[in-house]
């Protein structure tokens, strides 16, 4: 036997086996190269939706047929793209297969199956699925297409359907549209007002001007003008993220309440998310397509994050009427009638959610609903009006159908015994000096209730706690000024001396009481004092 004749021997099973493994592995390779590659000739969920967004589906025609299209999305943008290419049956069968679902595009699938039938010459069939579209969910445009100029035509119950959907006002839209209006006109008077009061009238000014436009936006879906005016149709629920946070900060401004600049950008981060997937919906309005799934757009401004966010700033907003400013029965009242628009609101836009899935849900009544948050809107917007006069003690009474203090049984004498006691204390022993005094202080010392106390002041002197406080403030500080034993004091000194406790309230307070600074008030007293 040869050497090698052995070893050929030993190996001849094994070596056979190892080639059987390796011609396998080399099938192997070859079977995921195909199917990789066969992976790759197919479409995934976006590259479709943006063949259809950017109206390219002749260049994805190959791809498409080798695509299994299994979700919703995916089915629809499908048989779009097979109605463009001219495949006009297997559009109809897809349409057909979305519509079955009974899921968020059935709809827009039902009225595309009636533009396929159309296309294919079964008129009857088209508009019997037309008809079978809910009221809102067509419009004039969507039946102006080329695809159903046959039908418009020669179909009499097609050309009334198209007559019904015709833009127009009624008497709901029109009434809303004059509120929308005077919407607008209020936010740009508090956006171009100045305020010696509140540094917040901007962001009043935002609650608005975001309300009519929301509104302004409901009256072109309503009256079929979205087809005029197609950019706010898709914007509503972003604006509607900008009036809990605008109408927050606007009250914490109002009552001098201090907050970061981080905190209120805090605030203002799931307005900023919603406008940014708000911006790709947007842009197809004019015709840019940004290839970014309008999913993301539905989660952004779903429902129930919509109304969870008016509830959380509803009821922030309600407890700013807690604060120790409400202790003045005029700016109690203000701050719960800007409360109470806002819950009103709020209460409102809920509602529809819940009574729209209702069987029973009439369409109608979405005219009243919207009617109910404008009003809340409108309450809001009144009060930011009268804020400033207000706040300088205008008796509220003057603008609003109510009584003030109709409940009390303080009588004419008491509250004239009450006054003299105030003054005493106020003119002998100088408690206005205190630079911590509040409302409950001063009634402590007196012996009776802060409401009382409020009323008597607001009764007797036409003005609030802090006003007269700050009238005595303002008399004490020009004796100060005016006494040589002070001439070595700086007017701020003197100010802290009078019981203010910050410069720039102190600086408005003595020039709104003597129309002067307190620095050419000091010169004016040293030139008569020679």
């Amino acid at each position: 036997m040869a050497p090698w004749a052995g070893k050929q021997w030993w190996c001849s099973g094994s070596c056979v086996d190892a080639k059987v493994m390796k011609n396998k592995s080399v099938l192997v390779f070859f079977l995921a190269l195909f199917n990789a590659g066969y992976a790759l000739a197919q479409l995934t969920a976006e590259a479709l939706e943006s063949a259809v967004a950017q109206q390219t589906c002749d260049k994805v025609a190959a791809e498409l047929n080798r695509t299994p299209l299994r979700s919703e999305a995916m089915k629809f943008n499908g048989a779009v793209c097979f109605f463009r290419n001219g495949e006009i049956g297997q559009a109809l069968t897809l349409f057909g297969e979305v519509r079955q679902l009974e899921a968020q595009k059935q709809h827009i699938a039902t009225f595309w199956e009636a533009k396929c039938l159309a296309t294919l010459g079964q008129d009857s069939l088209a508009l019997a699925r037309l008809l079978a579209i809910p009221s809102g969910q067509i419009g004039f445009k969507m039946l102006s297409q080329p695809a159903f100029d046959r039908l418009a035509q020669n179909n009499a119950a097609f050309v009334r359907l198209k007559q019904s959907l015709q833009p127009r006002f009624n008497t709901w839209t029109t009434a809303l549209a004059a509120i929308a209006i005077l919407g607008l006109l209020i936010g740009i008077v508090l956006l171009l007002g100045k305020s010696r009061f509140s540094a917040g009238e901007k962001r009043l000014a935002v609650v608005v001007l975001a309300f009519a436009l929301i509104l302004a936006s409901y009256v072109l879906i309503w009256t079929g003008y979205t087809v005029v005016f197609p950019y706010l149709q898709n914007v509503w629920q972003f604006l509607t993220f900008l009036v809990g946070p605008s109408l927050y900060l606007y009250l914490k401004d109002t009552f001098k309440e201090d907050y970061t600049a981080k905190e209120a950008a805090l605030h203002y981060l799931l307005p900023a998310a919603s406008g940014v997937l708000t911006l790709p919906v947007f842009l197809t309005n004019f015709g840019i397509q940004t290839g970014i799934s309008t999913d993301f757009f539905l989660i952004g401004t779903a429902p129930a994050l919509l109304t969870g966010h008016l509830l959380f700033y509803s009821v922030l907003i309600w407890g700013v009427t807690k604060n120790e400013w409400q202790v003045d029965a005029n700016i109690k009242l203000w701050t719960r009638v800007v409360a109470w628009g806002m819950m009103v609101y709020t209460l409102a836009f809920l509602s529809y959610f819940v009574l729209v899935n209702c069987s029973f849900f009439n369409p109608e009544w979405d005219y009243a609903i919207s009617f109910v948050m404008a009003m809340g809107i409108l309450a809001v917007a009144y009060m930011g009006l009268l804020q400033r006069r207000v706040f300088r003690s205008e008796p509220i009474g003057h603008f609003l159908p109510v009584k003030k203090y109709q409940t009390s049984n303080l009588t004419p004498g008491a509250s004239e015994s009450i006054k003299k006691q105030l003054e005493r204390l106020l003119a002998e022993e100088q408690v206005f000096r205190e630079n911590e005094l509040r409302l409950t202080d001063l009634a402590a010392y007196l012996n009776i209730s802060h409401h009382q106390l409020s009323q008597v002041i607001n009764e007797q002197y036409s003005v609030n706690f802090f006003e007269l406080i700050n009238r005595y403030r303002v008399e004490h500080v020009k004796r100060l000024l005016a006494d040589p034993a002070y001439s070595q004091h700086t007017i701020i000194q003197i100010a802290y001396e009078a019981g203010f406790n910050n410069k720039v309230s102190f600086n408005r307070y003595f020039k709104k009481e003597i129309g002067i600074t307190p620095s050419a008030y000091r010169i004016k007293i040293s030139f008569i004092n020679g």
